[in-house]
């Protein structure tokens, strides 16, 4: 028995992956940015710049737990 091959899925995953990958990378790198450029600035006694790298890191790290969350979702449910 000769398996079907389903070129929709097949082509539906030529774009997806690299999305998935980019999002998991920028969110990821953004938050190594946010988390140390604002341990930076606490040390240089800058607070409004300490304050918005911080905001930027706890966005960034919510947004790589949820792209994280989603895909082991998206992984178990298949």
């Amino acid at each position: 028995m000769l398996a079907t091959i389903e070129w929709d899925k097949i082509g539906e995953m030529l774009y997806v992956a690299p999305l998935a990958g980019l999002a998991v990378a920028i969110s990821y790198a953004l938050m190594i940015v946010g988390w140390a450029r604002a341990d930076e600035a606490r040390r240089d006694g800058a607070g409004g710049p300490a304050l918005a790298y911080s905001v930027l890191g706890a966005m960034a790290t919510l947004a790589f737990l949820a792209v994280v969350v989603y895909g082991v979702t998206i992984i178990i449910k298949k």
